[in-house]
């Protein structure tokens, strides 16, 4: 049961105190989740705002705080796929089909035929609905794009865990600073080095230095084939100044924001800034709990927490529809009232409870019976 739970990815369910030295991942997927809902939120009340006004900087402010969100998602997914180490590619693949490929093909279909009518039931649209969904993200909802990041990231997997077998994390470490370097010199570079810069945005673009960075993150949490790795004595002075780093890079941030008109142009997935505050942010809570677990005070893990975790990935695909239609359209909540904080809390807060529902509903009416359906069908083919 360990091994299937560690094996999971981001987004699957399974959140469980008894993993011990995983456990921490749960309050990570949880919080990313409350994250990304938080960031669109604020983005759909900058809107309503002139730009560069002080309310609107300020919002980008808030902004800022939920947007590693997406980081985290891919730390973690990174954390607990590239330890596994004795795994079948097509076992592999067979999972993340199941797992992520099903539910965002029946979301797919949720959000255009909510938007777009029952017609792309119909078996002369199935053709041309699948090219839309290998096309990528739709129109009706452009946050797919991280799953079809990951997706991406994915396909490296394999090739990924034959190299971290083979290297070690003093190379790693090697790796990720020179990701961070290359993020640096692609955003601040000059101008006049654009026609050299240029040829770093694959790289840049990729995320893949997140989903290595949640592996070397992981330390000596990290569990493969039951040997629990540990840490070298350069391990926790570099995670202190990663979360130093964090914690400058987001007053500097701030700083730019209120004081420069170009600010905007940080605000970018690959940002080294908003990668250290993940970085940051994903150490503090590892820390946090290992801190419980020495003391042996680890409590029973919440049920918010649980809820948040097992469901993510479904939250995640469905939140969108819920706060752009469901809560801005049929509830009629206004994101700039109660002084603009009271209703930016309120739409994230309904937001959250409503996707949080409606997961559950479509996981175990649709997504669910069709999982069980894909494993009979693998079964019989073997």
């Amino acid at each position: 049961m360990a091994s299937e739970k560690q094996n999971n990815g981001i987004f699957l369910p399974g959140p469980s105190r008894a993993l011990g030295r995983l456990a921490y991942l749960d309050d990570l997927r949880a919080l990313a989740t409350v994250f990304v809902i938080c960031a669109h939120t604020v983005s759909l009340a900058q809107t309503f705002l002139p730009p560069g006004s002080t309310v609107y900087r300020v919002l980008d402010i808030s902004e800022l705080a939920f947007l590693p969100s997406n980081q985290l998602f891919i730390m973690i997914s990174g954390a607990l796929l590239l330890p596994v180490t004795h795994e079948k590619i097509s076992t592999f693949f067979l999972k993340r089909c199941s797992k992520v490929a099903l539910p965002l093909v029946v979301y797919y279909i949720l959000y255009v035929c909510a938007k777009e009518g029952l017609v792309w039931l119909r078996p002369d649209h199935w053709y041309p609905l699948f090219i839309r969904i290998l096309c990528g993200e739709p129109v009706e909802a452009p946050h797919f794009w991280l799953v079809y990041a990951i997706f991406r990231l994915y396909l490296l997997t394999p090739f990924f865990r034959w190299i971290l077998r083979r290297i070690p994390d003093t190379v790693l470490a090697g790796v990720v600073f020179v990701f961070f370097a290359i993020n640096t010199v692609y955003l601040y570079a000059p101008v006049s080095w654009w026609g050299w810069t240029g040829h770093l945005e694959p790289v840049v673009n990729s995320l893949a230095g997140a989903f290595l960075l949640g592996y070397f993150l992981s330390g000596s949490d990290r569990v493969s084939d039951g040997n629990i790795g540990r840490k070298a004595s350069w391990v926790y002075p570099a995670e202190n100044i990663l979360i130093a780093g964090g914690a400058l890079a987001f007053f500097w941030f701030s700083f730019l924001i209120l004081n420069t008109e170009t600010y905007i142009r940080h605000f970018h997935q690959g940002e080294p800034l908003v990668l250290l505050s993940a970085a940051a942010i994903f150490l503090l809570v590892r820390r946090a709990e290992e801190g419980r677990r020495e003391k042996n005070t680890l409590p029973a893990i919440t049920v918010p927490v649980r809820l948040l975790s097992r469901y993510s990935f479904s939250i995640l695909l469905i939140h969108w529809g819920v706060l752009h239609y469901v809560v801005k359209q049929v509830l009629r909540v206004d994101v700039l009232s109660g002084g603009i904080v009271g209703g930016c809390l309120l739409t994230s807060a309904l937001t959250l409870a409503i996707s949080a529902a409606g997961a559950v509903i479509v996981e175990h009416l649709l997504i669910l019976p069709l999982q069980k359906l894909l494993f009979k069908i693998s079964s019989r083919a073997r």
